[in-house]
Order: C-alpha cells, then sequence, then structure tokens
C-alpha cells in the first residue's frame, strides 16, 4: 500500500479545504463566502494598502440580511465626539451588487446613500406606468397592494432630505478632483437626482466622485458611470440586487486566481491592476506559511526528546543495544 501515504495526505488537504470554507459560509452566511476583486475602482493606494480594498484581495461577503447595510451619509450623522462607523478605510458599509440585477460579473463598491420612497400612488395596472413620479416594480403600493408603484418623493436617511421630488446633497467630507468635468465644487455633489425605483447610490473609493448611476445623479459634473452587459446605465441599486456586504480582507491571494483567469478569459482584466508590491508580499507570505510547520515539528521534536519519558526510552533502548551486543560477543 505505497499508495496510502499519499492518499492520506491527500485527503487531509481536501478535509482542510473543507473546513476553511464551512468555517467562511458560518462566518458570513452567504454562498459563495468570499470574492476576488478584480479592478482598481477601490483602491486608496497606488502601491495597494491592507484595510482597503485592492485588486487581488479576497473579501469576505456577509449575506445581505444579516444586518442593516450602513451607507456613507449615515455613517457620518453622528454626535459630535462619537466615533464615526468605518468599513475598508472610509465611512459606511462596502456592498457587493450585481449590475440592474444581472447575473455576471458582480461590482464592490461603496454605498453613499439609500433612496428611500416617501409618497407613492398607484400606477396604471394595466400598462404598469405612472403618470407622476418614478414606477418601482420592488415596492408594494400601500392602497391595492400589488407589487409596483409610482414613487412621487424621496427620503434619504443620514440627510435632511424629506418628502422630496430629487435628491440633492454635498458630501463635503469626500474629495476629488473634478476639473476636468467642469465642475468648481472638489467633493461628491448629488444633484437632482430622480431614481427609477428605490435603491443604493453607490460609487468605488479611487473613482474620482464618478458614481455608478453617472451623470444623471450629479448633473452630467462627472463621468458617464457604468453600464450593464446591454448596455444600460447602473440605476439606483435595489435591495434585490444587492448579494452581500464586504467584510474582512485576505490581502493578496486572489491574485492568483486573476492569473488563471487572465489566461483563460475574455472578460476579465487578470493582473492588469494588481499592485506590483502584491507579488512581493504574496511571495513572502506563502513562504512563512511553508516554514513554519517545518520549524514547529523541530520544536516540537526537540521538546518531545527532552520529555522524561523519551529520556526513560532513549536509555531502555540504549541498555537493550549494549546487552544485544555482549551476546553477540
Amino acid at each position: 500500500m505505497k499508495a496510502w501515504p499519499l492518499l492520506k495526505e491527500l485527503i487531509l488537504a481536501v478535509s482542510v479545504i473543507l473546513l476553511l470554507l464551512l468555517a467562511m459560509y458560518s462566518s458570513t452566511g452567504n454562498s459563495p463566502p468570499v470574492v476576488v476583486v478584480e479592478s482598481d475602482s477601490m483602491m486608496h493606494d497606488p502601491e495597494g494598502q491592507i484595510g482597503a480594498i485592492d485588486a487581488g484581495d479576497l473579501i469576505l461577503v456577509h449575506a445581505p440580511h444579516s444586518r442593516k447595510i450602513v451607507t456613507y451619509a449615515e455613517a457620518l450623522e453622528v454626535d459630535s465626539g462619537s466615533k464615526v462607523y468605518h468599513s475598508h478605510g472610509l465611512p459606511g458599509d462596502v456592498i457587493v451588487y450585481d449590475k440592474n440585477g444581472e447575473d455576471k460579473t458582480p461590482i464592490i463598491h461603496r454605498a453613499i446613500l439609500f433612496a428611500r420612497a416617501n409618497f407613492t400612488e398607484t400606477p396604471d395596472r394595466i400598462n404598469d406606468s405612472c403618470e407622476n413620479g418614478s414606477y418601482d416594480k420592488f415596492l408594494i403600493d400601500d392602497l391595492d397592494s400589488e407589487l409596483g408603484t409610482c414613487v412621487l418623493t424621496w427620503d434619504v436617511a443620514g440627510t435632511s432630505i424629506r418628502n422630496s421630488t430629487k435628491i440633492s446633497w454635498d458630501f463635503k467630507e469626500f474629495n476629488c478632483d473634478l476639473s476636468d468635468n467642469g465642475a468648481h465644487a472638489q467633493y461628491l455633489r448629488i444633484v437632482d437626482w430622480v431614481p427609477n425605483h428605490e435603491g443604493y447610490l453607490t460609487l468605488g473609493d479611487n473613482n474620482n466622485c464618478n458614481v455608478d448611476q453617472g451623470g444623471i445623479a450629479t448633473n452630467n459634473t462627472t463621468g458617464g458611470g457604468l453600464s450593464d452587459a446591454s448596455g444600460k446605465r447602473v440605476e439606483a441599486v435595489s435591495k434585490e440586487w444587492v448579494e452581500g456586504i464586504a467584510g474582512a480582507e485576505i490581502p493578496w491571494f486572489g491574485s492568483v486566481k486573476l492569473m488563471t483567469l487572465g489566461a483563460t478569459t475574455d472578460s476579465s482584466p487578470g493582473t492588469t491592476y494588481i499592485p506590483s508590491k502584491t507579488w512581493l508580499s504574496l511571495t513572502g507570505t506563502i513562504f512563512i506559511l511553508l516554514i513554519i510547520p517545518i520549524i514547529l515539528e523541530g520544536l516540537v521534536n526537540a521538546f518531545l526528546q527532552k520529555s522524561p519519558e523519551m529520556v526513560s526510552h532513549s536509555d531502555e533502548s540504549m541498555k537493550n543495544h549494549s546487552e544485544d551486543i555482549r551476546e553477540s560477543e
């Protein structure tokens, strides 16, 4: 059974991987429990930074209903002297969502605000349309209790916006250079935004205030935002489209998968956005992980050799060996 030792090692390795996956699933309550970051849209430093989200990182993703999502606006609404809630380098939560609900590569960006419906009215049920306001296919109408309603006004938690037909707010803490777009303000401004439906306005930390929903949310003082696979502009991120909340970061190890994706698919940027220092950090970490078991094994063996039981066993073995030699003589 020379193959048994190899088979035993293989079973042990698979068991460890399964236990790790089970532990991550138990911690996050989500499947899959981890995502690989492909782009630089959330980076805070060109060389990468532990604590921020860099290309090549693995991010644990908690189930979207495991707790309340705290937006950037809500995180800033704290009493003087109170600690501001941060996640991955800035206030508020980072969410993982599908662009317009499509089943493609998800986006991992920060939730800036949540547009919540205030005043609604029943739509034209024949055409599923609204004479006034925005038709929200995800909300249940207050009057006829059917799915779909017309939203006329909005509330935004973390701001003073209540019962407003449009959403306008200045986030002066979120700095960016908008001079190329002809904007005078050097911070994130939401201007006269009318969402298609209730949902989150999202933004990559490294995207220079170019919100995912595009110029429609900023009076065209920023770029075009993101589009889905069919070329349609990303709308307010409905709760139905949120896959999870970004949790703990496992730096660098996603780079291995991106090397594979870059070589096998055209849709992945591969290693394009991975910081150069990542490779050195990854190599050093793997070396440490490989050398630690060897060092520990040596220390454990040395400790066991000095134990009374091992010393007694060694003396007994030497005595028996000496007696064998004398008898042979």
